[in-house]
């Protein structure tokens, strides 16, 4: 691998203001409703119920918090992004025919983050980062990787691509082989 960079989600404020609401209303539900026998104001919830969804949004909300990262990563034979939720991009670098470094403000430049189909065009994948690289395939789409750290992205990709896209080296010409020594009497006396 010659470049990996891990983007957390937690540093991207939405998705921890989610994260604490959902996980206080999970463990209110799981004390108030689940453990006390309360009703929450005029609703009434069996507490198996109240501990079905209080337990999954007290527990795996705050593990999701900690556990999601966006993963970028520049092998010797391909450009990987994983987003950490809705799956991850493989480009072989045969399907690459620009690399550019958008040191611009990108996030109003491209779809929503990490939403989009398999379909579209113009494709961003970020984080919190507002600068990235664009990638441009054959088929004429637009990927974009958000970083926060752009030029070190874009030159570890670029290297690799012009790697991969150069021509292999002839091959080295074929060796002759040796020609034994005559054998029989020798010919000077020493």
């Amino acid at each position: 691998m010659l470049y990996r960079e891990v983007q957390p989600y937690r540093e991207l404020p939405p998705f921890t203001l989610l994260v604490v609401v959902g996980t206080l209303l999970g463990w209110v539900l799981v004390v108030w409703v689940g453990l006390m026998d309360r009703p929450l104001g005029q609703m009434t919830l069996p507490p198996m119920v109240a501990l079905g969804i209080g337990l999954p949004l007290g527990l795996v909300l705050p593990l999701a918090w900690l556990r999601m990262t966006m993963v970028t990563e520049v092998h010797a034979d391909r450009f990987r992004v994983n987003n950490g939720m809705s799956g991850r991009v493989d480009l072989p670098y045969s399907d690459i025919v620009a690399v550019t470094v958008r040191k611009d403000d990108i996030r109003g430049d491209y779809n929503q983050r990490n939403i989009g189909e398999v379909s579209n065009t113009r494709v961003a994948y970020t984080v919190s980062s507002s600068q990235g690289v664009q990638i441009e395939l054959r088929d004429s789409r637009l990927i974009l990787v958000g970083s926060k750290e752009p030029d070190a992205l874009g030159a570890a990709l670029s290297a690799a691509w012009a790697a991969a896209s150069a021509p292999a080296p002839a091959p080295p010409p074929p060796v002759e082989p040796e020609q034994p020594a005559p054998r029989g009497r020798p010919t000077s006396r020493f």
